[in-house]
């Protein structure tokens, strides 16, 4: 297998989405949508992040968003462990509240950017949750629309400005593109290799970012990040316990063990079954160590688990 790579570079555009774990309400009010709002613009001003559209939903959220310094993982990182820690002190609970790894989408700007714009606002509707875009407040529709102030931290000028110079003209033919789009064939549809929305030459500009390694090379599977991380994370989590990766393999349940194939499967999204293979024990082995950290049934090393995961998620 080919060394899969990291899809970020400078000036990325994304599709991004977050769902809660076992797809578990992560919004159960709107004090909730609020304050996700509020992390949500602190670490996009402080990534400096360009987001060109948001939608909170009740398991889950969307963003699109550019990346000029190249640093989604960095910035997703803050933004689901920020709020995840204002939501469990909320609701007096613990351990994870977003589902694995969030699904990163790259998108060619100029093809499909003004299409996703539409496409991410109008998630509530599709869902049966209200029956006109305007009557959700929980995304960027009314202030791009002009129907509501629009926060420093999201951009609108790209929007409108490919609809007219003029900024009532375009708010006006904006909401009217959004409301065209109620029945139109989701961009989805184009995905490519699951991870890529675009054509054959933006698939080589990706290339050629990406120090020239063949996209040719990269699996279907890569929007979850690769084995190659999981044999990072083994080594990581070994020089903390003064072993060898070859001995976390060996071992059998130790804290080590569980930590490592713990971390391997949240911060990789890889199957069971792959996961297993590296550390020598079967999928269902890795399902009951998952298990065990989740529900809390290990709660000093769920302590030191954290800790890692911060260290080894600077080092990926």
């Amino acid at each position: 297998m080919a060394r899969p790579l990291r899809l970020e570079y400078e000036g990325a555009v994304y599709h991004v989405t977050s769902r809660g774990n076992e797809r578990a309400a992560i919004f159960r009010d709107d004090r909730d949508r609020a304050r996700f709002l509020e992390v949500l613009g602190s670490v996009v001003s402080g990534a400096r992040w360009i987001l060109h559209a948001y939608c909170l939903m009740g398991n889950h959220y969307h963003l699109l968003l550019e990346t000029p310094l190249g640093n989604l993982s960095r910035g997703m990182q803050r933004l689901n462990g920020r709020y995840t820690q204002w939501f469990n002190f909320r609701y007096r609970r613990s351990g994870h509240l977003l589902q694995g790894r969030y699904k990163a989408i790259l998108v060619e700007k100029e093809a499909h950017l003004l299409e996703l714009c539409r496409y991410v606002v109008l998630n509530p509707v599709r869902a049966g949750m209200v029956e006109n875009v305007s009557q959700w407040p929980w995304s960027n529709y009314r202030a791009t629309g002009g129907s509501s102030a629009a926060p420093a931290w999201l951009e609108v000028n790209w929007t409108l400005s490919q609809f007219s110079s003029r900024r009532g003209n375009a708010r006006r033919m904006y909401r009217q593109f959004v409301s065209e789009g109620k029945g139109a064939r989701s961009p989805m549809k184009q995905l490519r290799g699951q991870i890529y929305l675009g054509g054959e030459k933006f698939l080589k500009e990706v290339d050629s970012r990406l120090k020239g390694r063949r996209l040719a090379d990269i699996p279907a599977a890569q929007r979850q990040p690769w084995i190659e991380n999981v044999r990072k994370i083994k080594e990581a989590v070994a020089r903390v316990y003064g072993r060898t990766p070859a001995e976390l393999s060996r071992r059998r349940g130790g804290d080590d063990k569980v930590a490592a194939i713990f971390l391997a499967r949240e911060m990789t999204g890889l199957s069971g079954s792959v996961i297993g293979r590296e550390f020598g024990v079967t999928a269902a082995q890795v399902g009951n160590v998952v298990r065990s950290v989740r529900e809390g049934k290990r709660k000093r090393l769920a302590r030191a688990i954290e800790g890692l995961r911060r260290q080894i998620d600077a080092a990926l």
